[in-house]
């Protein structure tokens, strides 16, 4: 998790991708209903390992080249929701706020992104443990989380 989180933060894009499976699978309340009822099922449709480095890359170079954006991925473990570690599966749970933040000359503005991620890790060569799955959890039932951000970079 310290990876993906250094990663992000750092919009390191070759380093983020070490974090997943071949076989990865990003999925979110907004992949179902309400997708399907706004018409934007395709948004979440079939988001694997490449859907993820794709629009995460389309982030971190919007973020990067513009001098008013920024972003800061923060994660902490839940209480009530121990990881579950065993040999060949493994699953973390962790609360998350992302900041997107937009600066101007005379003032700046946050919106945060909240909710919880549930990552489900598999060991891969040399033992080097990588996420599967990731299932996103907003904090609040519509509330504005990861997955909505994520969005945004796919259309």
């Amino acid at each position: 998790m310290r990876n993906l989180l250094y990663a992000y933060n750092e919009m390191i894009i070759s380093n983020y991708e070490l974090c997943f499976s071949d076989s990865f699978i990003f999925s979110s309340p907004e992949d179902s209903i309400e997708a399907s009822n706004s018409g934007l099922e395709e948004l979440f449709a079939l988001w694997d390992k490449q859907s993820e480095i794709t629009v995460t890359s389309n982030i971190f170079s919007t973020f990067s080249q513009n001098d008013t954006l920024s972003l800061f991925l923060t994660m902490s473990h839940p209480s009530g929701y121990p990881d579950i570690i065993e040999d060949t599966v493994s699953i973390l749970y962790r609360d998350y706020a992302l900041a997107i933040i937009v600066s101007s000359s005379d003032s700046s503005d946050t919106l945060i992104a909240e909710g919880q991620a549930a990552f489900y890790l598999k060991p891969e060569q040399l033992n080097w443990w990588t996420i599967y799955f990731w299932k996103d959890i907003p904090k609040n039932s519509g509330q504005y989380d990861w997955g909505d951000f994520k969005a945004e970079y796919r259309r």
